[in-house]
């Protein structure tokens, strides 16, 4: 037995970014003033799947797509053989494939439909041209956003109690602490090597991801969140108002009686 360098950096790196803002995605999601704080996070993690899928393509082995063993005969060897102690899978178990490629469908569902919703019922983003009273009225995809959102809790579940489990079941391969140092044990020397072109890339999408957030900050109100609905100062438009009756009268915006 030998210890394999199985997770490459930049995979490492994804992971903890990955769990991190969706992580914060929810705990953002409750509190109407910190929707657009909750929108950035929502570009941040497309950002990341983004990377995780050019990453499938051309990233180094048991990151890419096509290192996942999917199928069911895959899978019905690996229930049939899940409590010996033999390692076959160095990588991703046939279980484990499906419930990644599920939570990254699901998360890039959830991030587009939350761009749809942020766009179409709150007037904001870079979908606030197609605001509509009638989708607002309906929070038809809010609706639909929260559902995807709900999916990935279930698929989150899932994904941590196969890791538990495996830890219980194969402790010895160390699979949990893999994903933060990058090493595995294995049975013969499993370990990948990053080539030039995949560090390029790698380093690329991290200079756009903290790029991003240095755009936020340098410009909080830009077209990823900025409203359609132009703020009003109502107290300025009725200074008459404010100077002879607001010390007994509360101004209150007419549409707020509508």
């Amino acid at each position: 037995m030998q210890k394999s360098y199985i997770w490459s950096l930049p995979t490492r790196v994804f992971h903890a970014l990955f769990v991190l803002f969706i992580l914060l995605a929810f705990l953002s999601a409750d509190e109407d003033r910190w929707l657009n704080y909750h929108a950035i996070i929502g570009y941040a993690v497309l950002i990341l799947l983004v990377f995780r899928a050019f990453w499938g393509i051309i990233g180094p082995k048991y990151s890419l797509f096509k290192d996942f063993p999917m199928g069911k005969q895959n899978i019905k060897e690996f229930l049939n053989n899940v409590f010996e102690d033999h390692q076959k899978y160095i990588g991703h178990n046939p279980l484990a494939s499906y419930v990644m490629i599920a939570m990254l469908v699901v998360a890039f569902l959830t991030v587009i439909t939350g761009i749809l919703a942020f766009g179409i019922q709150e007037g904001k983003g870079i979908l606030s041209s197609w605001n509509s009273p009638f989708f607002k009225e309906m929070e038809l995809f809010k609706g639909i956003h929260e559902f995807f959102s709900t999916l990935f809790i279930v698929l989150i579940v899932t994904h941590i109690s196969g890791v538990l489990s495996d830890r219980l079941l194969h402790k010895k391969h160390e699979t949990l602490n893999s994903i933060i140092t990058g090493y595995k044990v294995t049975n013969e020397n499993e370990s990948i090597k990053l080539n030039i072109f995949q560090k390029i890339f790698a380093f690329f999408m991290f200079i756009i991801f903290i790029g991003f957030f240095a755009f936020n900050i340098y410009k909080p109100n830009n077209i990823l969140v900025s409203s359609i609905n132009k703020t009003v100062d109502y107290q300025t438009q009725n200074e008459v108002f404010i100077t002879e009756c607001a010390s007994c009268h509360t101004l209150y915006p007419t549409q707020s009686f509508a």
